[in-house]
């Protein structure tokens, strides 16, 4: 009776309660060892404070690379600024020695030749001069754009070169006069497909024109910056090789195309591409830059392997980079985490004596816990594994039933309020279960219709297609007659027509599925929409010889209404369910019916048709379906349309439904906002 009584005390029913006692038990060895637990406070401290130091290095250490990349951009910014400047200089001389040239003849001969005879002369003069590089000339042209002389186009003399593109389509005469226009001389630069292998190169195109005070002529030059590029990069490359800093860091520099231009801290004189070639471990870290440089405008740091120089072995590094954008140039640095990581390591060491006499003392002290607690946690584990092993019994059992748990067996309370929480959990799993087989045949049904909606689809988009390509390589047949010719070019027009329909039910379709369906309401007379509706498939119902429709209008509204809707949207949907209903009536009538009813606009759609089975008349306005007809006759159609009217009617403020028989018609009723 006694034992059982201090078993009681040693091990309360009420985990709280034994978990309190044990607190208490613990509070009181903790506040005898306080002087051990401000040590080991003060170790933890040393090591928060240890980490913050070696982040602060890390964080020192991206600052340092970032700013010599920095500085590296600074210098290929400035050296491109006056590599440019070169370049105008240089065509800028060739125009203005020219202009010298015949402004001294035009001097000498004035008054003692003819206009055309100095004309003459200072062209044979201009065409004599000779300049640094093989293709550096100047033409010369009037401000009216007729062609006076360009060297090796003799064909642009006196020819009227206004309308004159060059091969990128620019305009390049008109942009010239209008230049001078505005001013007596000026620069042009032009982009422009450079078809040569060095895709390292800017493709571009300078031009400076001035005007000459005679004959209202023009004196320009032109140069392809390619020209000079190579030589200004090889200078670039050179100083960005003989860049080096702590722990033997480099700067290296690529083409956004995958050709190195520093590599490894040393110009790259071979011939592979970083897309193509080099190891996959490279191409991936060029994979890597690139995607950093181009979505980070600022910059960014990456974090990869790579082996050092005069190394075999890949290790961590860190690396900065940005863009160039100009050349589309990457340049990066970075430094290795190994040898960052052995500097703080050494830091660390000299620290680390002092832990460690603190960590002995706090173990002896954890130690002496430890076996007084656990002589407390034997006694609480006979009873509390009981427990658990039940509920673990429990929990594995019901994985593939329902059974409920015996609340009695349990020992401690705890237990006992899981146990009836449990119990509660299998009944709503039982409930989930048996909706989510519900919900999974729904969802089974669903993936069948899209899969049949796909399968539809491609057959659609295919008949169109086919008919397109088909009377286009006709068209290329030079036997046709032109009677043909315009016959296939309606069928490519009504073929195209087809497929533009198809493609704005799949976009409405997906603008519905993403919430993003919008309409737009503006006044229109009603009488006048209804007009055109009615001559439209009036035309169209004429043009079908293979069925005996009539289409009629019955409109009950007030020629003169006025109503505030989206015109566009009301007419594909009437278009929607007008199609359809000509779609599935052989023989018979088609009308429409319109009339207002307070605030309501109510439009009925009714036809001779096949009609559609009772079961089958809700689900025809959800997506992909269409009605399943007994007989095998193939209507066409994606099924997108009835599901695309219902939403553009319900954001014009309406609702639809329909009245049906088999072999009797249909008619769908809608209604929507007048204002």
């Amino acid at each position: 009776m006694r034992d059982s009584f201090f078993k009681k005390i040693a091990i309360p029913s009420n985990i709280s309660t034994y978990l309190s006692h044990s607190l208490i038990i613990i509070t009181v060895a903790t506040t005898l060892l306080t002087g051990g637990i401000l040590i080991l406070q003060q170790s933890f401290y040393f090591n928060k404070t240890n980490k913050q130091r070696s982040s602060e290095y890390v964080e020192d250490q991206k600052g340092y690379i970032q700013e010599i990349v920095k500085n590296e951009l600074e210098y290929i910014r400035l050296q491109n600024d006056a590599f440019k400047k070169r370049i105008n200089s240089k065509i800028s001389q060739n125009v203005n020695q020219a202009i010298h040239t015949a402004e001294t003849i035009y001097k000498r001969y004035e008054g003692i030749k003819s206009d055309e005879e100095i004309k003459s002369l200072i062209i044979a003069t201009i065409s004599s001069l000779k300049f640094e590089m093989e293709y550096e000339e100047v033409f010369i042209s009037t401000l009216d754009g007729i062609g006076v002389y360009y060297p090796r186009k003799p064909e642009f003399t006196g020819k009227d070169m206004k309308q004159f593109k060059d091969a990128n389509g620019s305009s390049v005469i008109l942009k010239e006069i209008e230049l001078l226009n505005n001013k007596n001389e000026g620069f042009l630069d032009y982009d422009f497909d450079n078809k040569s292998s060095d895709n390292a190169s800017p493709h571009k195109k300078i031009t400076f024109v001035k005007r000459f005070s005679h004959f209202n002529w023009y004196f320009g030059s032109k140069q392809y910056v390619d020209d000079y590029f190579p030589k200004f990069r090889n200078e670039i490359a050179q100083k960005i090789s003989s860049v080096r800093f702590r722990n033997g860091g480099y700067v290296f520099l690529n083409q956004t195309d995958g050709t190195p231009i520093v590599m490894n801290g040393d110009i790259y004189k071979g011939s592979e591409n970083l897309h193509s070639g080099f190891t996959t471990q490279q191409r991936e870290v060029f994979r890597q830059q690139i995607q950093i440089a181009r979505s980070n405008p600022e910059g960014g740091f990456f974090t990869y392997k790579w082996v050092k120089m005069n190394d075999s072995i890949p290790v961590e590094k860190c690396s900065f980079v940005k863009s160039f954008p100009e050349y589309d140039w990457v340049i990066g640095a970075g430094f290795y985490l190994d040898e960052i990581h052995q500097s703080i390591s050494n830091q660390q060491k000299a620290l680390g004596k002092d832990q460690t006499k603190s960590i002995l003392t706090i173990l002896v002290i954890l130690v002496f816990l430890l076996i007084l607690e656990a002589l407390i946690i034997y006694h609480f584990n006979k009873k509390y594994r009981s427990d658990f092993e039940r509920f673990f019994n429990f929990f594995y059992q019901s994985q593939n039933s329902f059974n409920k748990i015996n609340i009695s067996e349990f020992y401690f309370d705890e237990f006992k309020r899981a146990g009836i929480a449990a119990n509660k959990m299998i009944i709503l799993r039982e409930e989930i279960e048996r909706k989510l087989i519900e919900e999974q045949k729904k969802a089974t049904e669903a993936d069948r219709l899209k899969s049949a909606f796909l399968a539809n689809m491609s057959h659609e988009i295919r008949t169109p297609m086919n008919a397109i390509l088909g009377f286009s390589e006709l068209l290329e047949d030079n036997t046709q007659d032109e009677e043909d010719k315009l016959l296939f070019i309606q069928l490519i027009r009504k073929n195209g027509d087809m497929l533009l329909n198809l493609i704005n039910d799949i976009i409405d379709i997906s603008k519905i599925e993403a919430n993003l369906l919008s309409i737009r309401k503006k006044p229109f007379r009603l009488d006048n929409f209804l007009i055109e509706v009615g001559n439209h498939y009036t035309e169209t119902l004429t043009s079908q010889k293979n069925k005996d429709i009539r289409f009629w209008i019955n409109n009950e509204v007030d020629i003169d209404e006025i109503i505030l809707t989206d015109e566009i949207r009301l007419k594909q949907i009437l278009d929607n369910l007008i199609g359809n209903a000509i779609k599935f009536t052989h023989s018979g009538s088609v009308w429409l019916d319109v009339k207002k009813q307070g605030d309501l606009i109510h439009f009925s759609v009714s036809d001779t048709g096949i009609g559609i089975p009772y079961d089958q008349q809700s689900s025809i306005f959800e997506r992909f379906m269409q009605a399943e007809q007994n007989h095998k006759i193939n209507f066409g159609g994606t099924g997108l349309g009835l599901a695309i009217s219902k939403n553009l009617i319900e954001l014009l403020g309406g609702k639809i439904h329909v009245e049906s028989e088999p072999g009797k018609g249909s008619i769908f009723h809608f209604h929507i906002q007048a204002n």
